[in-house]
């Protein structure tokens, strides 16, 4: 079968709609599994089984392409990490996005008003194109689970094979089929989200997101069912393991060079997650409106604020933000030293709490719940970043994306020359010939990504760290 007939992506979803269509209890349990394995994320436990249902996922989905069962052996622990990275690198590509160019509910942009549609469209496109990056990083490697589902194997050849097959059946197509498998499974809750924002207030545009969630369990098989469905179409062009030869082995340096430009940006970017969880410091300056009260600390004090159940506890540098019988919000920075006086002012609903020190004063916003307004996902993201983080980042991505499909597809194809069997092998010489190359262009990609991948790492530690 010829690259140009693989991969159409309306049959693709024709054969993953009739997988669920045959079997729709099995399909949705399965979705459903994953589901709430997903929601169980947050006590840690759905960092285990997440990946394991889509293995399960992927299993049945293969059994019923293929007609034939596949068992479960040591691989699918390969193939669940494998999962775990994929996914949780979109997830948290998407997460960053959408937080840092989405209405962020919780801070100054929540607003009873619906969103408007050209600031709805840049918000979602930004997102959008934050994901289809990241899907395009991680392209090479779609068909590595599959591989290590059904045939079993290592970790390091399955994702050979997988950035072989990606390469010979087209990266961009790739690039559109990772996308879409990553989409849809989203695509209720993306759909509902913005038509909440649009239609009633975008304060409410979490509640769309959990409307879409009794169609999370259908959409999820869709989606991976297109995966599916294309590694059927192209896993007779995979060797077979019998086969296998010493000199399709890489030699360890280029292995771990190539490991660590792999690593370096999902590094990068798992920091500026951690830097985007971080609170912004209080900002230089003093509060706007009307004047609440007004008090000098000597040592340490207790100042509540009128009409609501905000206290704010003073001792020496430390501020503490009290609202009813717990701490809100703690501040020791960037203040040199003792906070000398605490002002309140109001706007609306905003609480402007200015605290100055010496001749210096700085000041954070809160509504009545005690709840900072002023520190968006972007603000962090601003305060943390270096202007030049995430260019580098970006550019990282898009360089990985676009290069290690022919890097790793290389040393596939050296796989499979090596791999067949004596009678229809080329003469060893040749063989020698083609893995020269193959090592070579391995070599100077791996050396051409390196750097933008070292500055990609340092931005990133930059804001996670910094």
């Amino acid at each position: 079968m010829s690259p140009a007939r693989v991969l159409r992506h309306h049959a693709l979803l024709g054969a993953s709609w009739g997988i669920f269509r045959r079997h729709p209890v099995v399909s949705a349990a399965l979705g459903g599994a994953v589901v709430l394995s997903l929601a169980a994320g947050f006590f840690g436990v759905g960092v285990l089984v997440t990946p394991w249902f889509v293995c399960e996922i992927l299993a049945f989905q293969l059994a019923v392409l293929t007609q034939r069962p596949n068992g479960r052996s040591r691989a699918w622990i390969g193939a669940g990490l494998l999962v775990l990275f994929m996914v949780g690198l979109v997830a948290l590509a998407t997460w960053l996005a959408a937080l840092a160019f989405g209405p962020d509910v919780s801070t100054a942009d929540s607003a009873s008003s619906p969103l408007p549609w050209p600031d709805a469209l840049e918000r979602v496109g930004l997102t959008a194109a934050v994901m289809a990056l990241t899907v395009g990083f991680i392209a090479p490697f779609s068909y590595a689970p599959l591989i290590l589902v059904e045939r079993g194997g290592r970790i390091g050849a399955a994702v050979l094979e997988s950035a072989w097959l990606v390469r010979r059946g087209g990266l961009v197509r790739h690039w559109a089929l990772a996308f879409l498998t990553h989409l849809l499974p989203l695509a209720p809750a993306i759909v509902l989200a913005i038509a909440v924002a649009r239609t009633f207030e975008r304060a409410a545009t979490p509640m769309g997101v959990l409307v879409a969630l009794p169609l999370l369990p259908i959409s999820i098989p869709l989606g991976l069912g297109l995966l599916s469905a294309a590694y059927v179409e192209r896993r007779p062009e995979l060797p077979e393991r019998r086969w296998m030869r010493a000199e399709a082995i890489a030699p360890r340096p280029l292995r771990a060079l190539l490991i660590a430009v792999l690593i370096a940006p999902m590094a990068a970017l798992l920091f500026v997650g951690l830097g985007a969880l971080r609170p912004t410091l209080p900002r230089p300056g003093s509060g706007k409106g009307e004047l609440v009260t007004v008090r000098a600390i000597e040592r340490e004090a207790t100042v509540f604020v009128p009409d609501t159940t905000l206290a704010v506890h003073v001792a020496g540098r430390r501020v503490e933000v009290r609202a009813g019988d717990g701490v809100v919000a703690r501040f020791d920075d960037p203040w040199p030293g003792a906070v000398e006086q605490v002002q309140v002012s109001r706007r609306s609903d905003v609480y402007d709490l200015a605290l100055a020190s010496g001749e210096q004063s700085w000041v954070v916003s809160l509504d009545r719940a005690g709840v900072r307004v002023d520190d968006s996902i972007a603000d962090r993201l601003r305060e943390r970043l270096p202007r030049w983080a995430l260019p580098a980042i970006a550019l990282a991505f898009a360089l990985s994306a676009l290069l290690l499909a022919q890097a790793l597809g290389s040393l596939g194809e050296l796989r499979r020359t090596a791999a067949l069997p004596r009678a229809e092998r080329a003469r060893t010489d040749e063989l020698r010939a083609r893995r020269r190359r193959a090592l070579r262009r391995a070599w100077i990609i791996a050396a051409a990504l390196a750097p933008p991948s070292i500055f990609a790492l340092a931005g990133g530690l930059w804001a996670g760290l910094g």
